[in-house]
């Protein structure tokens, strides 16, 4: 399943490896300017607020809540020919609400917007791993996958 979020493995770069070395780890971690506190995503050396260059990684547990969804049935590329239909969603961080990430859906139904999820790092293709959210309301439990 989490193949299909991620058919061609990432090049990390500067900005980005600490991102994927957390993930490996099961962190969720994201890049915070020391400056102005905001959350930076993507990283980056300079913050889009106060272009502060200073920064550190901080951990998060990624819970937030569904901004939007789409399933993709039409495969856009010969390696995501056996991966759809597929549903990715963008989620809304509780830690900053106007950071959106986008990620897999492990729920068994269709995200419902607005609804509150919760994080599952999983692994995925030549050893990257992908975050990916499942309903995390009252009715999770026969909501997951």
């Amino acid at each position: 399943m989490s193949d299909a979020f991620l058919p061609f493995p990432p090049t990390p770069d500067r900005d980005s490896r600490p991102w994927w070395d957390a993930l490996a780890a099961g962190e969720f971690r994201l890049q915070r300017c020391s400056a102005c506190g905001a959350l930076r995503w993507p990283a980056r050396e300079i913050c889009n607020r106060c272009r502060s260059f200073d920064a550190r990684w901080e951990t998060l547990d990624g819970a937030g809540t569904v901004a939007s969804w789409v399933r993709t049935h039409q495969a856009f590329a010969p390696a995501l020919r056996e991966a759809v239909p597929y549903t990715v969603v963008q989620v809304r961080l509780d830690a900053q609400d106007d950071l959106l990430l986008i990620g897999g859906w492990l729920g068994a139904r269709e995200p419902v917007s607005g609804e509150a999820v919760a994080l599952e790092i999983v692994p995925g293709k030549d050893g990257f791993h992908l975050p990916c959210w499942r309903p995390a309301g009252p009715d999770a439990e026969q909501a997951r996958a």
